[in-house]
């Protein structure tokens, strides 16, 4: 038996299983207009982008905005760090971002980038202090809340009060909030929209992001909506950070003891504000599926491995097992006595994997109703001229559109 290969396919199998971040990002390419390699609105991009992590700004609030050049060659970039990153570490992602946005955006003159810890946008036209109607993505965890009329209720209400707390924000417009479903499991939520734009379209862009929930992630206890210029998420686990108050002064003498005063109760589903973030939709698994349904599975090897671990069949095996260990129909996936079998033996043919238990759906779609119980009434007439990986959806079923 190959212990180190086996090991290496384990360690891969269990990457997959266990939800994570990766440095994989959400990018959106306009379709508005391209620009030449060697051009000035190329070295004016080239030269703005450069700027941003080392920018000044990013102290303050996490966000950054500016332009460079003139004319038809100006360039506007706005930066946005979740709220819950050091500056260390939103500088990082900013620089990191910042070179990955042209390599996957080559030559278009506008284009968005969304990461784990941050998210940039650049543009041929002023963006500062205008929300966008561009739908970018969207993606849902497939599994069903065991009372989905409870959930639903809850959720209303958490997304309610998470929208208005955001969008009322002045430095950075952003609320996080956790409620109670079960006696063991909670509702935790976040909103964001970056703080150029207005409380009305901070609260319009939620809206337009809460109104894709019922048609994707009706009674799912799990889902995320990235736009332009917001972010919206609930999760059944915790996905940002708490803030953690500072201690008070100490006194100069001791107070005297008082009795504490009766503990008020709180109104029901009222959910306490915490330090918020932006979030990433992609997983290990996500990315995973993606690059195995297009036929390049071995892209997500590293090439550490590529050059010391045997050859690219071999890992590719490995991907394919672990994909079939996290597919959304737990009765489909292979018992650890198989998984063993597997790796063990090429004579084993393989069955097609189906789609994981968390899937993206990226695209443009008209508006759709919002959480009617809990709708301010505002509207999202607007598309984007972007252009982003899309998934086209069966109602009835998803098996036509993915290899079981």
């Amino acid at each position: 038996m190959d212990y180190p290969r086996l090991t290496i396919c384990f360690l891969f199998i269990l990457s997959l299983i266990t939800p994570q971040p990766i440095f994989a990002a959400d990018v959106s390419c306009s379709d508005s207009g391209n620009y030449t390699t060697n051009s000035t609105y190329a070295t004016n991009l080239k030269t703005l982008l450069s700027s941003i992590s080392n920018s000044s700004d990013l102290n303050s609030d996490g966000f950054f905005n500016a332009s460079f050049g003139q004319n038809a060659d100006q360039v506007y970039a706005l930066a946005l760090c979740r709220g819950d990153q050091e500056i260390t570490s939103c500088r990082s992602c900013l620089n990191d971002s910042s070179q990955a946005i042209t390599k996957e955006c080559p030559n278009q003159k506008e284009a968005f980038l969304g990461k784990d810890e941050c998210m940039l946008r650049f543009s041929n036209r002023n963006i500062l202090g205008s929300m966008d109607d561009g739908y970018v993505a969207m993606g849902y965890n497939v599994n069903n809340a065991t009372d989905p009329a409870q959930f639903t209720k809850l959720l209303g209400n958490l997304l309610f009060n998470l929208r208005e707390q955001a969008a009322s924000g002045v430095v950075q417009k952003y609320a996080a909030a956790v409620v109670n479903y079960t006696s063991l499991t909670k509702i935790y939520g976040l909103a964001q929209c970056t703080p150029d734009i207005s409380k009305l379209d901070c609260g319009k862009c939620l809206d337009a992001a809460m109104n894709e929930i019922p048609r994707y992630a009706s009674g799912k206890v799990g889902a995320g909506i990235v736009r332009y210029s917001c972010v919206l998420r609930f999760e059944t686990y915790q996905f940002f950070q708490l803030a953690v108050d500072a201690p008070p002064p100490p006194r100069s003498t001791p107070a005297p003891p008082t009795p504490p005063p009766p503990t008020p109760q709180p109104p029901p589903d009222t959910p306490g504000t915490l330090r918020a973030s932006l979030f990433h939709v992609y997983t290990v698994s996500t990315m995973a599926w993606k690059y195995w349904r297009e036929g390049a599975g071995s892209n997500i090897i590293d090439p550490v491995l590529r050059a010391n671990s045997g050859s690219i069949r071999d890992i590719t095996r490995c991907i394919h097992i672990g994909l079939l260990c996290i597919q959304e129909n737990v009765a489909s996936r292979p018992t650890m006595a198989s998984v063993v079998l597997m790796l063990n033996s090429f004579s084993i043919t393989l069955a097609l994997p189906s789609e994981p238990a968390f899937f993206m759906h990226s695209s443009i779609d008209p508006e759709l109703p919002l959480l009617r119980e809990y709708s301010s009434g505002a509207k999202d007439s607007g598309q984007s001229t972007s252009k982003s990986a899309h998934f086209s959806e069966n109602e009835a079923s998803i098996s036509e559109l993915h290899p079981r």
